[in-house]
């Protein structure tokens, strides 16, 4: 998986079961030493491309909804699955439907135990948001230095936009968000460097990126003004259509990982103690 050999996608999300992950009706059968999945799974980043799946699915429908999951290292070129990509609005296909139909999997690649699949989820979810919250600043960071070099090549009125104090206001408020983001993420980083478990915190550093990603492409649109409605982009940007590309796509960050709503849930429940809507 580091080396990038294997490509991993998690199946999780379905038509019904997204925020509510814990509702999920995919099912796995024991069929001697296999499970029989039948079901879908919907939003499966890279999934036309994955060779294995992390996959959620309900192998025990007669207890409470958390404790009846487990969770399966799947092969995604075993017979039975289909995957259909989904078309976004950036005109990329990054997040697919996939369908099991009588797909095998051994007994064998269940990780963390039967039925246990929940905290084995929740887990990787934790996991997931701390790199999100940590490696993502570098690509804030990045895309930020991109934003200033397209603000000192734009000209508002005959002069840099640069010289505009309310824009110059944005790029340093910017700045000084991506340098907390980054003490911040380095923290947890640190916490994980000591044995422990990422936990609730990790929230926080999803829900920075989210915000700060999207009012930087919010910015990107600014500065570029009336090129910002052509995909071929202003003389002075990176690639034509970048900034256009970029900004469509950050729609979607507040919705994969864990929506921004599911986070502030979580940030209310479990550090500041509130109690559950």
């Amino acid at each position: 998986m580091l080396s990038c050999e294997e490509i991993w996608c998690q199946g999780y999300s379905e038509p019904n079961s997204g925020s509510d992950l814990a509702s999920l009706q995919t099912r796995a059968v024991k069929d001697g030493e296999h499970y029989v999945i039948n079901g879908q799974k919907v939003w499966t980043s890279l999934a036309h491309v994955s060779d294995w799946m992390m996959l959620l699915a309900r192998t025990d429908p007669d207890v409470p909804k958390h404790k009846g999951i487990t969770y399966f290292l799947l092969d995604m070129h075993s017979p039975g699955i289909t995957v259909k990509p989904l078309r976004q609005m950036t005109g990329d296909a990054e997040f697919n439907e996939v369908y099991f139909d009588n797909v095998r999997v051994h007994e064998s690649q269940i990780l963390g135990g039967l039925n246990n699949g929940w905290a084995v989820g929740l887990t990787t979810l934790m996991y997931e948001r701390l790199a999100l919250g940590f490696g993502l600043q570098v690509r804030l960071r990045i895309a930020l230095d991109g934003l200033v070099e397209l603000a000192r090549n734009t000209r508002k009125n005959g002069a840099p936009i640069t010289k505009d104090p309310i824009t110059r206001q944005k790029l340093a408020q910017l700045w000084i968000d991506t340098e907390v983001f980054k003490y911040t993420g380095a923290r947890a980083i640190t916490k994980l460097l000591k044995g422990e478990l990422p936990g609730p915190e990790a929230s926080t550093g999803k829900m920075m990126w989210v915000e700060g990603h999207q009012r930087l492409q919010e910015l990107a649109m600014e500065i570029e003004g009336p090129y910002s409605q052509i995909m071929s982009g202003t003389p002075w940007a990176m690639a034509d259509g970048l900034w256009q590309h970029t900004f469509l796509r950050s729609r979607a960050n507040s919705i994969e990982g864990g929506t921004t709503e599911i986070q502030r849930n979580i940030i209310g429940e479990r550090v500041l103690g509130l109690p559950k809507g």
